[in-house]
């Protein structure tokens, strides 16, 4: 049965560009509503922000499956800091994924 009230949390296999050919990273994002979502993003993109990639992603996400260290601040920032494409990487699957769904974004 549909429920009006989604899971807060879901997890979304991201793979994360690196010169060997990249990782998998199962990433157990927050959930945002429509309304939530935009506040988001334009917390992220209005001008003047001073938001980094790791302040927006610690936002979104809750939690790692795949990875050596255990989700942190500081896991967070080792992983965008030695993988460049890596906060590109994650939005790209968060986004579809909340605002299309993921039968959207696997067609």
């Amino acid at each position: 049965m549909f429920t009006i009230n989604p899971t807060p949390t879901f997890k979304l296999d991201v793979t994360i560009p690196s010169p060997t050919g990249g990782g998998k990273v199962g990433i157990i994002f927050k959930h945002k509503g429509r309304k939530a979502l935009a506040e988001f993003v334009k917390s992220l993109t209005e001008e003047g922000s001073t938001r980094t990639d790791l302040d927006g992603l610690l936002e979104i996400i809750v939690g790692w499956d795949g990875v050596q260290e255990p989700f942190s601040k500081d896991g967070l920032e080792a992983l965008l800091d030695n993988y460049p494409a890596a906060a590109k990487a994650i939005y790209d699957v968060y986004f579809p994924a909340v605002s299309e769904g993921t039968a959207a974004r696997k067609n």
